[in-house]
């Protein structure tokens, strides 16, 4: 039905570029043996990329190094009815040499929603490569600096409404910046990010997502870690800046639990709390973006 087409293209790319963002690893450091000068990237002290609940750490796995993680992504709320999105993912991470790291994942997905009196079901199953450049290291130039592109791929099945199948295609474009405030307790970051989108078979809609983040985590105890953040999205309807269809601001807390050397847990859940779709009324944008998201991820280093 009419409605549920661009709905649909909207969760399809709303899920690829959260599996991408969700798939993040933890960089594991190894035994500090590199002497005082070296790659540009190295750091005497390594910060889990997680402590910042969405929002990502710029360490990336040694040279050599291999980790893997299993996060489970929630969406919920939508404007005009109920959505329930539930995206499962599972990434291995490779350091392929000094500064660069390769991570491929594989992600699942199903979205429940009734939409105006009418039932909707998205399935979805997917893939990408995760290929992560650090160019500064924070011992060496005072903050860490990561440039990664990120392309994937999602097969989209819309059980009951008519549609058939459909393809999204997404290219993210992302920068994780972060700096330690006070050595061994609190740490920042910010993100960048713009996630570009071709939904469709053969005539394609073209949408993207901007995403800056920002947030803050203490280290209350030796590897327990409390956190803060806040993200602002806009969404457009072609890959650019030039045709806005809503933006949303999200907050909200996050927890990263050490909970051995190699396996690190957590947890992080975002709030809309102010956002405009266009041409529709309300102080939310719950058209383009969800109301709650949810983010749980346990990593573990080899």
């Amino acid at each position: 039905m009419p409605v549920f087409k661009p709905l649909a293209f909207g969760i399809a790319a709303s899920l690829v570029s959260f599996a991408a963002s969700a798939a993040d690893l933890p960089s594991r450091k190894s035994a500090p043996l590199a002497p005082a000068v070296g790659p540009a990237c190295y750091e005497k002290e390594g910060v889990p990329t997680d402590v910042f609940g969405f929002t990502t750490g710029s360490d990336i796995n040694d040279k050599g190094a291999l980790s893997g993680s299993a996060v489970y992504g929630g969406a919920y709320g939508t404007r005009f009815g109920k959505l329930h999105s539930h995206t499962g993912t599972v990434q291995l991470s490779y350091g392929l040499m000094d500064c660069v790291e390769v991570g491929p994942y594989i992600f699942g997905n199903r979205t429940d929603a009734k939409v105006l009196g009418f039932s909707s079901d998205v399935s979805a199953y997917g893939g990408g490569v995760e290929m992560k450049y650090k160019l500064l290291g924070r011992d060496v130039h005072g903050v860490g600096l990561t440039l990664v592109v990120d392309p994937s791929v999602a097969r989209n099945d819309l059980s009951g409404s008519g549609n058939g199948n459909f393809n999204v295609y997404n290219t993210g474009l992302r920068m994780f910046l972060d700096k330690t405030l006070v050595p061994g307790k609190l740490y920042g970051a910010i993100n960048v990010s713009h996630d570009m989108s071709w939904t469709g078979d053969g005539s394609y809609f073209r949408s993207s997502t901007f995403t800056v983040g920002a947030a803050l985590s203490y280290q209350v105890v030796d590897g327990f870690y409390l956190g803060a953040e806040a993200r602002h999205q806009r969404r457009y309807a072609d890959l650019g800046f030039g045709n806005e269809a809503g933006y949303a601001t999200f907050v909200g807390p996050n927890f990263y639990w050490q909970a051995t050397k190699a396996l690190g847990i957590t947890a992080a859940y975002n709030i809309q709390v102010a956002g405009k779709a266009k041409g529709v009324t309300g102080n939310l944008d719950l058209v383009n973006f969800n109301q709650h998201n949810l983010k749980v991820k346990a990593a573990y280093s080899f």
